[in-house]
């Protein structure tokens, strides 16, 4: 209910930036989309289009929640998710966000293979970011159990890691908005020589960045919002 009544939070954020966007729903209990849904910038009523999957989703399911096998099993060749699906744009960061009131109870795979995994499906860890709504390091909060290996995937991203027992999710589906489009990779339009590179940043003059020389790309260590 939550996610359904906030929503358009998210949303709007893509939309005041002028963001291209894919968005999908998977479960703890199926890798494949919901409804077999990808709710994109073209969707006529992209909240309607949510608003639908999520309420199809329900709150049914398997006790023993496995967000990290379902999300392993859907970046696989051939998942819904995987490299060579439509989904899986290559010029696209890639945006993984799980919601759970317990800890990842997979057994298949765990948050380590799901970590390298992620490493695998983009030419650079700066195009993923993994974040999580659960509950509270280090031993949850009120109604939720601490989101263990959630935590881990999150963390080795350095992505955003919210409770789930915040009473204002608008709140924190904007910042989990402005989280995934703030970026601090930049492809160069032209194959660039490092020592002739020079980055300002509001015509402010900075230093702390590095050359990407694979993927012609300047990174700064600070996310910028775009």
């Amino acid at each position: 209910t939550n996610l359904i009544n906030n929503f358009s939070s998210f949303i709007n954020v893509f939309s005041t930036v002028g963001a291209s966007y894919q968005i999908a729903f998977i479960t703890t209990d199926d890798p494949l989309f919901v409804n077999g849904a990808i709710v994109s910038d073209a969707s006529l009523d992209p909240i309607g289009d949510i608003d639908t999957i999520i309420s199809s989703i329900g709150i049914r399911g398997s006790p023993d929640e496995k967000g990290i096998q379902s999300a392993y099993e859907s970046l696989q060749v051939g998942g819904n998710a995987g490299i060579g699906s439509t989904f899986l744009r290559e010029d696209a960061r890639f945006v993984l966000i799980f919601i759970s009131d317990e800890p990842d109870h997979s057994f298949i795979v765990d948050h380590n293979d799901l970590i390298n995994h992620l490493y695998t499906v983009k030419s650079s860890s700066h195009l993923i970011a993994p974040h999580a709504v659960s509950g509270d390091y280090p031993s949850g909060c009120s109604g939720a159990e601490f989101g263990d290996g959630y935590y881990d995937v999150v963390g080795a991203f350095f992505g955003s890691f919210l409770s789930i027992c915040s009473t204002d999710w608008g709140v924190q589906l904007d910042a989990l908005a402005r989280d995934s489009i703030a970026s601090n990779i930049f492809t160069l339009s032209d194959p660039a020589i490092e020592e002739s590179i020079d980055v300002y940043i509001d015509g402010i003059l900075v230093a702390d960045w590095t050359f990407e020389e694979s993927t012609n790309s300047v990174i700064i260590n600070t996310a910028v919002a775009i």
